[in-house]
């Protein structure tokens, strides 16, 4: 083999080393989306709609609202996942009702959840099953919980 040959294969072998990634990225499957992502509803028949990208609130008889940093002060976070229910259990040591709640309605080591953090508060949603989510709110300290329903 001459020298010109052996530069177009190693040129021809650099560009589909670079193309490889992309090549691996593209047949990839995508994650699954959050079992959370749809429509639920609170008992005071307000509306909680997760999609992949946002948060949208809707009052009963009120116009929603999509979370973002506008409505949150600067400070928005979405964050889809599993979460660990040991540290939620523990996390609102100045309400001892609250705790012992949480430690009843929690009985599995981890949930799929969706975490909103909105300026310095925010809500934790878990999945508890195909038809049930736990709010646990969180405010300057302050904790309260509220189950929605799968519309």
């Amino acid at each position: 083999m001459n020298l010109t040959k052996i530069r177009a294969q190693t040129r021809l072998l650099a560009v589909l080393a670079g193309l490889l990634p992309t090549a691996c990225a593209f047949f990839s499957p995508q994650p699954p989306a959050s079992p959370l992502i749809g429509n639920w509803t609170t008992p005071d028949n307000n509306r909680v709609t997760f999609r992949p990208d946002a948060v949208v609130v809707t009052p009963d008889k009120g116009q929603p609202t999509t979370m973002s940093a506008g409505e949150c002060n600067g400070v928005y976070k979405l964050v889809y996942g599993r979460m660990e229910t040991a540290p939620l259990q523990q996390a609102f040591a100045a309400q001892a009702d609250l705790k012992a709640k949480l430690k009843q309605m929690l009985d599995k080591p981890e949930y799929p959840v969706a975490d909103v953090t909105c300026d310095q508060g925010g809500t934790t949603y878990l999945l508890l099953d195909d038809r049930q989510v736990l709010a646990i709110y969180r405010d300057a300290g302050v904790g309260g919980v509220e189950h929605l329903t799968r519309l």
